[in-house]
């Protein structure tokens, strides 16, 4: 995977025509699914996230370049408990997210310009931080949690090789519907999925079972991009 990203850079480092130049902003929503040892780990879950991007067009080349940067929850669970504080027998609300998170460096080579459907190839390298969170509620209506905490942070470099279609929205000529897959490699992390979690009320403590594979996962995305945005 990272010779394949770094042969499309060279690509697009080679490619060179004249071609106006502009800014791009917009959001997806996306859905991943596991594949290779990631799926092996966690079976076939889904990951929703949502994901902001900001590209920028050169002028003299059929490149954009940017930033994308996205939130997703890959698991929840809730636990009603009694038994998570000495002496202290009221059922509780234990709530706990399995968060991801990414910044990455966009590249995108466009192959064919100046057409009412724009068709790009799309390279990313970046960072991904998996981190598990959980709060201690009374009730679903309570605001302030009794206690809250991280029970396991990690972070681990992923690379994207993807394409995907630009379409026209009919009522504004500089608003697009974006249409994209992409597939994740990386180095190998460490992870808690739902379920992963268990608890000694003997010892008040958490039990953790770790989880460890590449970060390797299909996405697939639908957002409205706007062009020449800062214009």
């Amino acid at each position: 995977m990272k010779k394949a990203f770094l042969g499309f850079i060279l690509f697009l480092a080679s490619s060179i025509t004249a071609y106006p130049q502009f800014f791009l902003a917009g959001g997806h929503l996306n859905g991943g699914l596991p594949s290779g040892r990631f799926k092996q780990e966690t079976g076939s879950i889904f990951i929703p996230s949502v994901s902001a991007l900001l590209l920028y067009e050169f002028p003299t080349t059929p490149l954009q370049v940017g930033l994308e940067i996205s939130y997703g929850i890959y698991g929840s669970e809730l636990q009603k408990r009694n038994d998570l504080f000495p002496g202290f027998n009221q059922e509780l609300r234990l709530r706990r997210n399995n968060n991801l998170a990414s910044g990455m460096i966009v590249l995108r080579y466009l192959p064919w310009v100046n057409t009412k459907i724009t068709p790009f190839i799309e390279a990313q390298m970046g960072t991904n931080y998996l981190y598990t969170r959980y709060k201690i509620r009374d009730n679903i209506f309570e605001t302030e949690s009794i206690e809250s905490g991280k029970d396991y942070e990690d972070w681990v470099i992923g690379y994207k090789i993807g394409t995907g279609i630009q379409i026209p929205l009919g009522f504004n000529d500089n608003l697009r519907l974006e249409l994209r897959g992409t597939f994740q490699d990386g180095g190998n992390v460490r992870f808690l999925q739902k379920g992963d979690v268990g608890y000694d009320p003997d010892e008040g403590i958490f039990l953790y079972d770790f989880r460890r594979s590449p970060l390797q996962y299909m996405t697939f995305s639908v957002g409205i991009i706007g062009i020449d945005v800062f214009r």
